[in-house]
């Protein structure tokens, strides 16, 4: 059975969401767990012991240089959360983490949690700035087109785009190294 899990890290984010992204879990038969968090130390505390998930899936609002809480008050950089990441072994290999937060898609981003943790595998979120509405509406997209119709990751993404009229990305770790080869 896969896994997700939710991490909640702005107090504003509405339980309709994450509500709905559980839903989401129960119908494609996953497991999910839920975690609150605020600062980087408080994350480490409740990601210890909580490994083997396929898909995480971050709520929180976020810029170029990382995420939090929407007063400011908590703020974690994404090379600090690809570190926590990698620490905690929160995640199986080839697993998603889904970015539900503004600028979440942005090659930028990606690209500074593929350098942080090498066990990253695919980075997926919003290009611009969303509601909970179509963050959850788009990842319900995503994960039917890679649960229930076996999609490429960065079709599932092309998909929850149309659907939603937003952009969605989705980035490879192999297509970025390969990019630098080249």
């Amino acid at each position: 059975m896969k896994r997700l899990l939710i991490l909640k890290a702005s107090c504003d984010i509405s339980p309709c969401e994450i509500n709905h992204i559980g839903s989401i879990a129960n119908l494609f038969n996953m497991q999910h767990d839920l975690v609150e968090i605020g600062t980087a130390d408080e994350f480490i505390t409740k990601l210890s012991g909580k490994d083997g998930y396929d898909y995480i899936y971050l709520c929180a609002h976020a810029n170029l240089h990382g995420f939090g809480d929407m007063s400011g008050s908590h703020f974690i950089e994404w090379d600090d959360f690809a570190g926590i990441l990698c620490h905690t072994q929160t995640f199986n290999p080839e697993s998603v983490l889904l970015l539900a937060c503004c600028r979440g898609g942005m090659k930028s981003v990606a690209q500074r949690l593929f350098l942080s943790c090498d066990r990253i595998s695919y980075v997926c979120g919003p290009r611009w700035t969303l509601t909970q509405d179509d963050l959850s509406a788009g990842f319900h997209i995503f994960l039917y087109n890679i649960e229930k119709r076996r999609e490429q990751p960065n079709i599932a993404a092309d998909r929850a785009s149309r659907g939603t009229g937003y952009d969605f990305f989705c980035y490879d770790r192999v297509e970025i190294d390969d990019a630098k080869i080249s």
